[in-house]
């Protein structure tokens, strides 16, 4: 069962990417279900195949990579009216090579990947949807590998900080550091450069 709240704050940020008809929405909806994931918690294995997505209502995600070392990277965090998953896992049915975890108490909205595919061919707006969502995490992802080709870490992290301007307060720094591929020590002399 999703809040009233919960299903009125996924619906205005669905309904701003594609129109959904109200039998559509109606429809899709009534199988959602609403969880809370306390901090650590994960969302989704890395080895495991993605059966759902997710909408985040209040809360912090990160994406990350653990190398066979048990050194971990962070690819990316989720915040409050973002969508998270694995795309990868969407398309091809292949195990995620990444995990989702929580990082503070975080309320999600499930979207179960059946769901998500029948969509496409029940309304072409959830199609919409669905390309609307992956042309944007595809520019996102060359835009993030250009920066770490060509950018020196200062500007992938003024870069940072503009992106995740209002959450980057919750973001632990090594987890800052992590993400922008630097040691803390870097960062630590980036922000006092600053």
């Amino acid at each position: 069962m999703v809040s009233k709240e919960s299903l009125e704050r996924l619906r205005k940020v669905v309904c701003a990417i594609a129109h959904v008809p109200a039998s559509e929405w109606e429809y899709f909806a009534g199988q959602l279900e609403e969880r809370v994931y306390g901090s650590g918690q994960t969302l989704l294995q890395a080895g495991d195949r993605a059966r759902e997505f997710y909408f985040v209502v209040n809360g912090l995600l990160r994406y990350y990579y653990l190398t066979p070392a048990g050194k971990e990277f962070n690819k990316a965090f989720a915040k409050e009216d973002d969508f998270a998953g694995s795309i990868g896992g969407l398309i091809s049915g292949a195990p995620s090579r990444f995990s989702i975890e929580a990082m503070e108490y975080t309320r999600v909205i499930v979207l179960p990947v059946e769901l998500i595919i029948g969509g496409y061919d029940r309304h072409r707006s959830w199609e919409r949807l669905g390309r609307r969502l992956a042309e944007g995490v595809a520019l996102k992802k060359e835009l993030r590998e250009a920066e770490f080709l060509l950018d020196p870490a200062e500007a992938r992290y003024l870069r940072f900080l503009k992106e995740f301007a209002e959450i980057s307060e919750r973001i632990p720094q090594y987890h800052i550091a992590s993400y922008l591929g630097i040691t803390e020590v870097s960062l630590s002399r980036i922000r006092g450069k600053l």
